[in-house]
């Protein structure tokens, strides 16, 4: 999603360039290590970086066609699965028939998108034709870098968002078990999801002390720095991209570790002494949705071994803040819909997006061994997993699902909203419950 529509609340968009980054050119304005000691129950060691060895190889456009993608060597489900009720398998029904009716949709791409991370590589539209190789097929576009073509997706077609976010189809293939040397119809021709890599490398590029980079700005980062580590053939990829800038993942994970402390530093402060926060137009809620994707793809780098040594325990410290914010963003929500009657809808389809993005947080935290929940933090868990089903009761009564084609008229961005945020709750909740795993 472009934005939320979290604006009710009082949200502004908020950083627009890079200059968080400019502005600390020579510092390092991560949290201090009291900060970052604040996990109640420590992370667990280390694992193995499952990255491949350093190879010392610069990968440019004279040698990219060498480059072999790896598809990531783990497929993790969470350790603690919540107990199970009826009422998830309600809710899971709820959100499915959304996902299979309008994720399923073979006129929006970035639904597809969407589908395919709730149900899989194996997910069909609703013209019962595979979603993945359709998105190759209809959406991808030939992308030339010098004298070699390779393959891409545009923002949008005919003003339906494709990749409202860069990288956004890589991340998900390959999050969700697509492998590089898959082969898709393109034209009269074939590519495959490595040559969609090899592009994705060579066009990534960060300079951060002349607030210049290849993405729109530091919201837009997350999906690229999470798809290059999936797929990343070595544990120092190393590459100069097409405008010639030197770039590595080490530096551009790091760079999001940065960026992602220092936009949660309000909330550890408010954190430690023991007080909530409020939602003051604080940059992280301009995020797309409240800063989540952007904990999701910076975990996932530093799981996968890039970084600092030290960018661990920054991330790790998420996991006890995605605890201590889950009442106080609820009752921030509730207090919204109580105040503003007129857009309680709107408002109810935050929560859902809210809780489903946490809980998918939550367990991508476990899963990729950087928190590890007591019995107290999982019965917290539990907590807004029932939420979750509060929140989708309190929309089927209030008719959000019976008519999506009279609200993606009326509303447009609302519709998306229900819609991706069906999938992200599906996401979510399995990986909660041990459905789903994870691939890294």
């Amino acid at each position: 999603m472009k934005r939320s529509t979290g604006a009710l609340l009082g949200l502004v968009a908020l950083v627009a360039t890079l200059g968080v980054l400019r502005a600390t050119q020579g510092q390092d304005p991560r949290l201090d290590d009291d900060e970052a000691s604040a996990p109640i129950v420590p992370a667990p060691e280390p694992a193995p970086a499952p990255t491949a060895p350093p190879t010392g190889r610069v990968w440019t456009v004279e040698n990219i066609r060498e480059l072999s993608p790896v598809a990531p060597p783990h497929e993790d489900a969470v350790s603690r699965p919540i107990p199970t009720i009826p009422d998830y398998d309600e809710t899971l029904l709820t959100l499915g028939k959304v996902v299979e009716a309008r994720d399923g949709d073979p006129d929006n791409a970035w639904a597809i998108a969407h589908g395919i991370l709730a149900r899989g590589p194996e997910f069909r539209l609703t013209n019962q034709l595979p979603a993945v190789p359709y998105l190759f097929s209809v959406y991808a576009e030939p992308r030339t870098i010098g004298p070699l073509t390779f393959v891409g997706f545009p923002a949008e077609r005919g003003g339906v968002p494709v990749e409202s976010h860069t990288d956004l189809i890589l991340k998900n293939l390959s999050e969700v078990g697509v492998t590089p040397d898959a082969s898709f119809p393109m034209g009269a021709s074939a590519v495959t999801a490595a040559d969609l890599y090899r592009y994705t490398l060579l066009k990534t590029w960060l300079k951060a002390s002349e607030n210049k980079s290849s993405f729109k700005d530091p919201n837009d980062m997350p999906w690229g720095v999470q798809a290059l580590a999936a797929w990343a053939p070595d544990a120092d990829l190393r590459w100069v991209a097409e405008n010639g800038t030197p770039m590595d993942l080490d530096s551009l994970t790091d760079a999001m570790v940065l960026l992602l402390t220092r936009e949660s530093k309000f909330m550890f402060d408010a954190m430690r002494a023991g007080e909530p926060f409020e939602r003051k137009g604080q940059p992280l809620f301009s995020y797309t949705c409240g800063g989540a994707h952007l904990l999701q793809g910076t975990a996932y780098a530093v799981a996968r071994g890039f970084g600092k040594p030290e960018d661990r325990k920054y991330v790790s410290a998420q996991g006890p803040l995605l605890l201590y914010r889950l009442p106080i963003e609820l009752g921030i929500y509730d207090a919204a819909i109580t105040q503003h009657r007129e857009f309680r809808e709107k408002l109810l389809v935050q929560r859902m997006k809210f809780l489903g993005h946490w809980l998918e947080s939550m367990s991508r935290l476990q899963i990729l061994g950087l928190f590890s929940p007591d019995d107290l933090q999982l019965t917290q868990i539990e907590g807004a997993a029932q939420n979750l089903v509060v929140t989708i009761r309190a929309l089927k009564k209030q008719g959000t699902f019976d008519d999506l084609d009279a609200m993606r008229t009326r509303d447009p961005q609302l519709y998306l909203d229900v819609i991706g945020d069906a999938a992200h709750g599906i996401r979510g909740l399995e990986l909660a419950l041990g459905r789903q795993k994870l691939r890294w």
